[in-house]
C-alpha cells in the first residue's frame, strides 16, 4: 500500500500530526508512507521515521510568475500541472488530507486516481467541496474558532484515519542533541507565539518572572524563539537582573527544541509549536492561552499539563501568572488552571450552561449520546422556529416538480437565511444548524431528482433532531395540520 499525506499547515500542526503517523507505520507496518508539506515549515519532519517520502510543496517555483512585473498565469499553472503530474505519477492508493483548506482540497482531488481511498476534504467531479468521511463533516460543522468541539485535533485526525493511539505513538524516539550547553536544571519560556495576537507582551513576561524569582531565582530560564523573536528575549532578559538566562532565541533550528525541552523542568508559552513538542517529549508544560485560541483543539497533551486561559492579553495579570508558575514548580495546581485530563475530552474546566448545552448536543447528534436538557425558553422557542421554517423549506421542494427550480430557490434562500438568523439568536443551538449545513455540502452531485431527494432527507433528519425539542401538544397540532 502507498500511502500520500497531506499536511500544508504550520510546525505545530505537523508536531500534532506525529502521533497519527506514527499509528498509521505501527497500523500499516510494511505501507510506503509518503509527506507533503510547504517547505518553510518542513523542519518538523526531522527525527520523525515514521514516513518514508518528503514531498515539498514547491510554493515559489508555483508564484514567482505571477509576481512578477507582468504576471504570467500560464507558467504559473503549468508549473503546478508539473509538480500534480509528477506527484500523481506515485499511483497512491491512499490520500489523507489533513489540511482542512479549499486549495488542499483541490489538490487531493487533482492526485486521486479513479482507485484512490481518500480521507478529508476533496472535491467532487463538478468542483463543489467533498467530505470523504464522517470525521471531515463533523470537522467542517463543529472544529474551529466560536464552535463547540471538545477533542482535540490530534484526536480527530486519529479518528479519521481509525488509528488507535498507544503510548509509544507519543514520542520522539530520536532527535538531534542540542549545540549548546545547557544547565543542569532549567525552565524554557518560548517568547513569542504562532500569531502575535496569540502572545503576551515582553512586559507581561518580565513582571511574571520578577514574580516567579521570588521563589526560583535559582532555577535558570532558557529563552527559545525565532530569530524575529530575538529583541523580545533580549528586553526581558535585560529587566529580569535577579533570573539567569541562556538566551537561545533565534540562536537554535527547530530540530533543537526537543532536545533542549525535553530536558526542561517546565515549558512556559503561548499557543506554539513547542507546545507541541512538549506533547512529545511529555514535559510539563504551562500554556498561557491568549486571543483566538481553541485551547481544546490545541491545547498541550503532555500528561502534566495547566492551561492559563485568558481572552486578550488585557485579562492577564502578569503578577498572578508569575505566583501560578511558581505553585507549579512547588508541585501546587492553583484553582482555576485547566488541567489535562484523559479521556475523549482532553481537559478539565467548569463550563456556563450554554457552553455545556452545545458540546452534549454534539455528543449526542455524532457520538450517541443523550440530548440535552433545555434549560432556557429561548431554546424551546428556536427550536419550534426552525421546525416552522424547516417544514416550510420541504413544501417548497415539494413543489419542484411542479414549479422547477427557478420559481422555488428564492423561497428555499429565504428559509436559509432565517435558519441562520436563529442559530445566532439562540447558540445553544447552533451545533445542530451546523450539522444541518455540512450535510446539506454532503450531497453529492446528480439529477435534479436525485438531489431534490437527497435534500428531503437532511431536511427530515433535522426535523427529527428539533422534535427533541418541540413541546408534545405542539408536535400533535402539527401532525393534525398535515405538515411534511
Amino acid at each position: 500500500m502507498k500511502i500520500l499525506i497531506l499536511q500544508l499547515a504550520r510546525l505545530g500542526d505537523i508536531y500534532m500530526t506525529w502521533p497519527v503517523l506514527q499509528g498509521l507505520r505501527r497500523t500499516y507496518p510494511t505501507a510506503e508512507i509518503h509527506i507533503l508539506t510547504r517547505p518553510r515549515f518542513e523542519s518538523a519532519l526531522e527525527g520523525l521515521q515514521a514516513v518514508d517520502r518528503h514531498w515539498s510543496l514547491p510554493s515559489s517555483h508555483i508564484l514567482t510568475p505571477l509576481i512578477q512585473a507582468e504576471p504570467d498565469l500560464e507558467a504559473s499553472l503549468s508549473h503546478m500541472d508539473e509538480f500534480v503530474t509528477t506527484l500523481k505519477s506515485e499511483q497512491f492508493d491512499r490520500i489523507i488530507n489533513f489540511t482542512f483548506s479549499p486549495f488542499s482540497s483541490y489538490l487531493t482531488h487533482a492526485l486521486s486516481g479513479a482507485n484512490t481511498v481518500v480521507n478529508g476534504y476533496t472535491r467532487n467531479a463538478d468542483g463543489s467541496l467533498c467530505f470523504a468521511d464522517d470525521v471531515s463533516a463533523y470537522f467542517y460543522a463543529q472544529v474551529g474558532l466560536d464552535k463547540p468541539n471538545r477533542v482535540h485535533v490530534a484526536d480527530i485526525l486519529a479518528s479519521m484515519v481509525d488509528v488507535q493511539y498507544t503510548e509509544e505513538d507519543w514520542g520522539i524516539s530520536t532527535y538531534q542533541e542540542a549545540s549548546v550547553t545547557l544547565p543542569e536544571r532549567y525552565m524554557v519560556l518560548h517568547v513569542g507565539a504562532s500569531d502575535p495576537q496569540k502572545a503576551l507582551s515582553p512586559d507581561a513576561w518580565v513582571r511574571a518572572l520578577k514574580v516567579t524569582s521570588q521563589r526560583y531565582a535559582h532555577l535558570p530560564v532558557v529563552l527559545i524563539g525565532s530569530a524575529a523573536e530575538a529583541p523580545l528575549a533580549l528586553q526581558i532578559e535585560s529587566q529580569v537582573p535577579d533570573m539567569t538566562f541562556v538566551n537561545l532565541a533565534g540562536r537554535t533550528q527547530v530540530s533543537e527544541l526537543p532536545a533542549i525541552i525535553k530536558k526542561a523542568e517546565v515549558l512556559v508559552g503561548c499557543d506554539s509549536a513547542p507546545i507541541h513538542i512538549a506533547s512529545l517529549t511529555d514535559t510539563p508544560t504551562l500554556n498561557v492561552s491568549v486571543g483566538p485560541v481553541n485551547f481544546w483543539e490545541t491545547g498541550p497533551k503532555a500528561s502534566l499539563s495547566f492551561i492559563y486561559r485568558r481572552e486578550s492579553e488585557a485579562e492577564v495579570v502578569a503578577e498572578d501568572l508569575g505566583a501560578v508558575l511558581g505553585d507549579l514548580l512547588d508541585g501546587q495546581v492553583r484553582e482555576g488552571l485547566i488541567v489535562r485530563t484523559g479521556g475523549l475530552v482532553s481537559y478539565a474546566r467548569e463550563e456556563a450552561p450554554a457552553e455545556s448545552f452545545q458540546w452534549q448536543l454534539v455528543e449526542a447528534l455524532y457520538m450517541g449520546g443523550s440530548f440535552p436538557i433545555a434549560d432556557r425558553m429561548e431554546i424551546l422557542q428556536g427550536a419550534m422556529k426552525l421546525n416552522d421554517i424547516n417544514t416550510f423549506a420541504m413544501e417548497q421542494l415539494a413543489l419542484i416538480p411542479e414549479l422547477g427550480v427557478a420559481k422555488v430557490a428564492p423561497f428555499l434562500d429565504s428559509a436559509e437565511e432565517v435558519i441562520n438568523n436563529i442559530s445566532r439568536m439562540v447558540p445553544e443551538l447552533s451545533p445542530l444548524v451546523s450539522w444541518y449545513h455540512a450535510e446539506r455540502i454532503r450531497i453529492a452531485p446528480g439529477s435534479l431528482e436525485e438531489i431534490r431527494t437527497a435534500t428531503l432527507n437532511v431536511h427530515e433528519r433535522f426535523k427529527r433532531y428539533l422534535h427533541v425539542y418541540i413541546p408534545h401538544e405542539a408536535l400533535k397540532e402539527e401532525a393534525g395540520n398535515g405538515a411534511v
